[in-house]
């Protein structure tokens, strides 16, 4: 009979073993993805978790706790099970213990008897020899927010900041602000403690220190002259959740207590210490950290070192959305003279297509920034791409910073409105984008002297024949692409407007053959009666911006020469137009149809033309009207150049302002404090960011009180122990004295030193060396020597022995 190859057989069991293991994880998979993974916890019945927590096996209360805390994260009452929990506090399984302190910490304070019942166990566990149970004991006890505990908490607080561990003390740095927060009528004692925190030498411990002196007293800088330079130091081996907190202290110190560095040169050593130590902080991987650094050497480094800063700002625009986005309010709060420093990077707040939309309107409010003159031309090439951007708000966003882009670099106002016009005659343009481009362009025109004549005209031109369908179809071939329509009130508006404004404005050049034409003979009297047919389809704005443009061209036609039937036409209109604003429920289209009644009345009856060929039915209706108009509106009549006046003078005031209408919602402020508001979004920690002025040097302390602390003798000594007390109480240091002065004593006599009881063999070390060679050679091992009479025994001790 055969027998089977061993080999074989270690390799088939081996790969059974491997697919039953893979089967198994397999199966687990399945149930993890149909739910029977982690839902047995939230179907056990409630007898079974009661029976496991009471159980005396500590596998069966970790899966009892592990169901209380299924319960808890579904929004469950726990509560029937709160006192099996509690009870388990003193059990020898850390497992189990670290999950009970969780339940405990979240409802101690609705549960007051039950947390009082188990804070013996919390204070055993303060007394364990392993540092991880005594800080987790401290974290739960100080977390519990229990009236009747604050004394125990303050206790085992002040035991816990001498600590032999640093965890320890860390953890009770952290639950002092607690107890302090709790209990601040005890600020006397919780200083007290944070002076000897302060006092530490771990960095794992000052971090915490720091924060809670934040808490506490941080109006009391004298208890940071003794440490200041100590902290610096230790900056880099903080952790980083404690290093951007640190940094705000000392930089805050710094502008208090150091002189302000006038030059690279001129700069004092403490602050040279802080600058030294804290930028290597803005290489660290958090976020956070280099934040603070950053803002840190901003406003205490001198300029040679602003550079960095600023570079380390930018390279986290390509971290997270969150991250970037802060960095870019950091960005925006800088001061004017940072921007400088900010403008070669523009390219790294581009807009990318990813990016939300918060992130995209800060970025944009960046680049509307920092742009210079010699980039506001690929600044606005960008813009017009993001215009078609999915979002709204970040698409308006980009047209309103073309317009402020023209408006604060004259040498490419006339680009921006062409990329405007472009994108108000875009198809594709969202109807809120083109209605924002148009009326973007209206501001722009109104700035003298930065769009050319020839540009204005046109504009209006395109812009007023799409209002209306048949303006925007006539004289166009069918197979001609027509502009879309303006339909948003806004955008009506502000063309009627803009026709209105520049009614005089020459569209057709004059000719050998023809003469020349303005806007107001070819286009206005057609759009009124547009107007006049559509008015009760218009908007109420749209109708106010009509009643305008009646108004403009009643007194415009006169001056440019139009024929009579054009006049006699464009009055008709204007008088049909009152009639029907007079008639409006709207108040301010009622009010604008009679204020313009009053004011142009002498201009329209000087209008009205006195001509044979005029029809009898538009005569008549001048002569209704004019009479109705004088019951209804008696008062002055004003001149022509006055109502001229009142019409077009729009003024300098309102050109300067524009600008300002056109300025995104950019916070103006120094980098001494967090831009507190940026769109909807308000940043916490705004009020603790500000930092204080740099105190005039005749004010500032010395350089002395920096000095170190003094240490004790027994410094080297304080913290060693035996290994028999391991687990005993910690032995406190005693402080440091000031020195007493010093007394010389000086001796009366000199008395010659006692002689040895003994004759030596060598008088000295010479002698040692002279001895004669043969003498050693002829001594023998068994020879007495003379220093055994050294110990010899004395008759005294042979007496007492033998008695």
């Amino acid at each position: 009979m055969a027998t089977a190859d061993p080999l074989s057989y270690v390799s088939s069991t081996r790969a059974f073993a491997y697919l039953t293991e893979r089967g198994e994880d397999a199966l687990h998979a399945v149930k993890e993805a149909l739910g029977s993974g982690s839902s047995k916890y939230l179907d056990a019945d409630p007898s079974a978790i009661r029976k496991q927590l009471e159980s005396g096996n500590d596998v069966e209360r970790l899966e009892g706790v592990k169901h209380v805390l299924a319960l808890i994260s579904k929004g469950r009452d726990p509560t029937p099970f709160l006192a099996s929990v509690f009870k388990l506090a003193s059990t020898t399984s850390l497992e189990v213990r670290k999950l009970v302190y969780i339940v405990v910490l979240r409802y101690a304070h609705t549960q007051p008897d039950l947390a009082l019942l188990s804070i013996n166990s919390f204070q055993r566990d303060l007394t364990e020899p392993n540092a991880l149970i005594r800080g987790m004991a401290l974290r739960t006890l100080s977390g519990m927010r229990v009236k009747a505990a604050e004394s125990i908490v303050t206790l085992a607080i002040g035991k816990a900041v001498r600590d032999t561990h640093p965890y320890v003390r860390c953890i009770a740095a952290y639950a002092l602000m607690r107890s302090y927060q709790a209990d601040p009528d005890h600020v006397d004692t919780y200083v007290d403690l944070v002076q000897i925190l302060l006092r530490d030498r771990s960095p794992q411990v000052l971090g915490p220190a720091l924060a809670a002196y934040t808490a506490i007293c941080p109006d009391q800088w004298e208890r940071l002259h003794r440490h200041f330079r100590k902290l610096c130091y230790a900056l880099g081996d903080m952790d980083a959740w404690s290093q951007p907190g640190a940094v705000d202290v000392l930089v805050h110190y710094a502008r208090l207590h150091l002189p302000e560095p006038r030059n690279a040169q001129d700069v004092d050593a403490d602050l040279v210490l802080l600058v030294d130590h804290v930028e290597p902080l803005l290489a660290s991987t958090n976020p956070g950290v280099v934040m603070a650094a950053a803002r840190a050497l901003l406003l205490v480094a001198p300029t040679d070192r602003h550079r960095r800063a600023i570079t380390a700002l930018v390279r986290l625009m390509h971290g997270t959305p969150d991250v970037a986005y802060i960095a870019a309010l950091r960005v925006l709060a800088l001061d004017a003279t940072y921007i400088p420093l900010v403008a070669p990077t523009a390219s790294h707040f581009y807009v990318r297509a990813d990016d939300p939309e918060y992130l995209a309107r800060a970025k944009l409010r960046v680049l509307l920034r920092v742009a210079q003159p010699s980039t506001a031309r690929a600044l606005a090439d960008e813009l017009v791409v993001y215009t078609q951007a999915p979002s709204t708000a970040v698409a308006l966003d980009s047209v309103t910073a073309l317009g402020s882009v023209a408006c604060r670099f004259d040498a490419h106002a006339a680009h921006c409105l062409k990329l405007l016009i472009g994108v108000a005659q875009d198809t594709s343009s969202a109807e809120p984008v083109a209605s924002r481009a148009v009326q973007v362009a209206k501001m722009l025109m109104a700035i003298p002297d930065v769009i050319g004549d020839k540009v204005i005209v046109r504009v209006v031109a395109q812009f007023a024949l799409r209002l209306f369908a048949p303006l925007a179809r006539a004289g166009r071939p069918k197979d001609t692409h027509m502009p879309s329509i303006l339909l948003d009130p806004s955008s009506r508006a502000a063309a009627l407007w803009m026709l209105g404004q520049y009614a005089r404005a020459t569209l057709v050049p004059a000719t050998d053959t023809t003469p020349s034409a303005t806007l107001c003979e070819l286009l206005v009297p057609d759009m009124l009666r547009c107007l006049t047919a559509h008015w009760h389809k218009e908007h109420a704005s749209v109708q106010c911006a009509t009643l305008t443009l009646a108004a403009k061209a009643i007194v415009v036609l006169p001056d440019v020469g139009a024929p009579v039937a054009v006049r006699s036409a464009t009055l008709t209109l204007y008088h049909a137009l009152l009639a029907l604003g007079t008639q409006s429920r709207d108040a301010d289209v009622r009010d604008r149809a009679r204020f313009y009644g009053s004011l142009t009345r002498k201009c329209a009856e000087e209008q009205a033309p006195q001509q044979p060929d005029i029809d009898a039915s538009h005569e008549q209706f001048w002569a209704q009207h004019q009479e109705l108009d004088r019951q209804r509106l008696p008062g002055v009549r004003l001149r022509r150049a006055q109502v001229e006046h009142v019409l077009f003078a729009h003024g300098t005031a309102e050109a300067a302002s524009i600008g300002t209408q056109l300025a995104l919602d950019t916070p103006a402020c120094s980098p001494e404090a967090v831009p507190t508001l940026a769109g909807p979004v308000f940043l916490r920690g705004t009020a603790a960011a500000h930092v204080p002025a740099w105190r005039p040097a005749s004010e500032l302390p010395p350089a002395i009180v920096r000095m170190p602390e003094a240490e004790p003798a027994n410094a080297e000594m304080a913290n060693v122990r035996s290994l028999s007390s391991a687990s005993a109480p910690p032995v406190a240091v005693v402080e440091a004295r000031a020195p007493v002065e010093r007394v010389v004593l000086t001796p009366k006599e000199t008395r010659a030193p006692p002689r040895p009881a003994y004759q030596a063999r060598y008088a000295d070390l010479d002698a040692f060396f002279d001895e004669d060679d043969e003498e050693v050679a002829r001594a023998s091992l068994d020879d007495s020597a003379p220093e055994d009479d050294e110990f010899a025994p004395s008759d005294s001790s042979d007496s007492s022995d033998s008695a």
